[in-house]
């Protein structure tokens, strides 16, 4: 059974990234961030397909493994990376609104791998968007506050599947995190990111959640 707050955390995970998203100017798609494989465009890109890959497990659908590489993705592709932000808004609603219903969180599924308790898989689904949620913010020269109850939710999952995740090749080595690291700090690290990255020095400005 799913714990109550999974449904509302995982809409506020997404609620924290498109907001993020809507800051980021096109301008900025070609710059670095903490994924090393991804730039801003492409990190843009995959969350896409995150997007599409959530609500076809919440509403039990076939994911097609063929579009995992696609760049960009198909409903991205006839449109300017201007207007990608709008587009991402429509599918984020669309998850958000599929695993709002408890019931989607029960049973088991699969992302394209062995078949998992769809709790775990929602869990997984809220540090991705809170992670990459950091990674835009910090690749555009932002500072993002994650909720406290974000941050624990994130840590616990990669406390949990980071060794399964690493042997899959999903995620980098672990870093060491400070001696007096937050709890979402701790959760970076487990991710193999390290918490104190950034881009080139550039005016940095908070941003905050409502989360």
């Amino acid at each position: 059974m799913s714990d109550p707050s999974s449904p509302e955390q995982l809409g506020q995970s997404i609620n924290v990234f498109m907001r993020v998203l809507t800051g980021v100017s096109v301008d900025r798609y070609g710059d670095a961030t903490p994924c090393a494989e991804f730039t801003v465009r492409g990190l843009v890109n995959h969350m896409a397909k995150i997007f599409l890959m959530a609500e076809a497990l919440g509403r039990d659908r076939e994911w097609d493994p063929s579009t995992a590489t696609a760049d960009p993705m198909p409903f991205l592709a006839e449109t300017p990376e201007s207007g990608w932000p709008p587009l991402l808004a429509e599918r984020a609603q669309a998850a958000v609104m599929t695993w709002a219903d408890p019931q989607v969180w029960e049973g088991e599924a699969s992302m394209g791998g062995s078949l998992m308790a769809t709790a775990a898989l929602g869990g997984i689904l809220i540090g991705e968007f809170t992670v990459h949620a950091w990674d835009l913010a910090v690749a555009t020269g932002r500072f993002l506050r994650i909720p406290d109850h974000l941050a624990a939710s994130t840590l616990e999952t990669y406390r949990r599947e980071a060794p399964r995740m690493r042997g899959l090749g999903l995620l980098g080595d672990e870093v060491t995190p400070d001696a007096d690291a937050s709890l979402f700090d701790q959760a970076l690290a487990l991710s193999g990111r390290d918490p104190h990255w950034g881009p080139p020095p550039r005016a940095a400005r908070a941003l905050g959640t409502d989360a």
